[in-house]
């Protein structure tokens, strides 16, 4: 049970493998419903995604973190893999 702190912090349990286990299945179910809705966006739909991609950077007091620059890096490869999954079906419904 987490429990909050005089502070403000929280104080949480570990997740055990099963809730880990579910985590990531719900990961890759939000992964594949937000590349499915990606594969229909418009072109300014798209484009909107790709500045937001290009605009994420550290604060300009903090440093550079490298999961910032992976989650863009993420943000970038989710537009392609939609993008190919948009031709696919494409092809697939004769356009």
């Amino acid at each position: 049970m987490s429990t909050v702190n005089e502070d403000g912090s929280w104080d949480s349990p570990e997740p055990d493998h099963a809730e880990l286990v579910q985590m990531r299945i719900r990961l890759i179910t939000l992964e594949n419903i937000v590349l499915g809705l990606l594969s229909g966006a418009s072109g300014e739909q798209i484009e909107q995604i790709r500045k937001r991609a290009d605009m994420i950077e550290p604060r300009p007091e903090a440093s550079r973190h490298p999961l910032t620059e992976l989650a863009a890096g993420d943000m970038r490869k989710f537009l392609e893999r939609a993008a190919r999954m948009a031709k696919t079906e494409r092809r697939e419904d004769g356009d």
